[in-house]
């Protein structure tokens, strides 16, 4: 049975239906678009530490810290922790620090024992005095005193109220470090200190008022990459399940912020790259900063 179908207009088609006898019946069907739920989506590439090789730097090593949950609040820090995981992937292959001198303090692993343990024992232990690059990432809460002057770190069982004896101060780690004497050291914080956090609670309920926090001199051998001005809040990027900082972070030292594609990144590079996409996802509410050597290479492609 031969049959025909006719497009008489947009919304309007005609079947024509021709039996063995010649008898012939036709059939209109009107179409229409359900718009009522439909909306577009955002997605984001999955981030993917392979690709382009980097030579080894065997004398480098890495602390690297993700808390999400905490023990003495409930505001969580989304995704920290699965910032952290990823980035010891990247650690290893786009800044060339093997796998044996990686330390990493994941949630409960990261208590305020731990940290100081790693930092005050481990670290300046395994530091080569003048050949070891250092590179310290944290993701999770951070705070600032009352007044703004000092900015903590917040372990898995510190309490926004106690800062002073149960946080770790940056100035001090940044100190401990430095009396390390290592060749340099590149700090990666996926934190903020406005008292705010990834999610919708303050960090201290009684204290809704947003702390500005004011900018800290570093060691001389120093690179500090931050996620969000003093009185900014360090978003998450939902559609990739990753701390907003910590995905265009990392999607940077894949070689997408190689920006002259010479098979380097230069801390500006990728600071800029990272500024620049930051800004654009959220809506301008988070600014990235840099301190330090600026033209330093964070990651050099073979």
């Amino acid at each position: 049975m031969p049959f025909h179908l006719y497009i008489q207009k947009e919304k309007l088609i005609i079947v024509e239906a021709t039996d063995l006898a010649g008898l012939t019946s036709q059939r209109q069907l009107n179409l229409f678009r359900n718009t009522a739920h439909q909306s577009a989506s955002i997605s984001f590439d999955k981030l993917n530490p392979l690709g382009k090789r980097v030579a080894k730097n065997r004398d480098a090593l890495a602390l690297i810290v993700g808390v999400a949950n905490y023990q003495e609040t409930t505001a969580q820090a989304i995704y920290a922790d699965n910032d952290a995981k990823m980035f010891v992937d990247f650690a290893t292959e786009k800044l060339g620090v093997s796998d044996n001198r990686i330390e990493t303090l994941i949630n409960d692993g990261a208590e305020l024992t731990d940290m100081l343990q790693s930092i005050k024992n481990w670290l300046f232990r395994s530091v080569k005095r003048e050949r070891t690059d250092v590179y310290i990432y944290f993701a999770g809460h951070g705070l600032a005193s009352d007044d703004g002057e000092k900015m903590y770190l917040l372990p898995y069982d510190g309490s926004p109220q106690f800062l002073d004896r149960t946080a770790i101060s940056s100035f001090e780690l940044f100190n401990d470090i430095a009396s390390a004497n290592p060749r340099s050291v590149t700090v990666f914080l996926d934190t903020c200190y406005s008292g705010t956090t990834r999610g919708p609670d303050m960090l201290i309920a009684s204290r809704p008022i947003v702390i500005k926090a004011k900018e800290q001199a570093i060691p001389d051998n120093f690179t500090v990459f931050t996620a969000a001005a003093g009185d900014q809040t360090a978003n998450p990027l939902q559609e990739a399940e990753h701390g907003m900082f910590s995905y265009f972070l990392m999607k940077g030292m894949e070689g997408d912020a190689d920006a002259n594609k010479d098979n380097q990144i230069t801390a500006i590079e990728l600071h800029t790259y990272v500024e620049e996409n930051v800004i654009q996802q959220s809506s301008g509410s988070q600014t990235p900063d840099l301190q330090g050597d600026a033209d330093r290479v964070i990651v050099q492609f073979n």
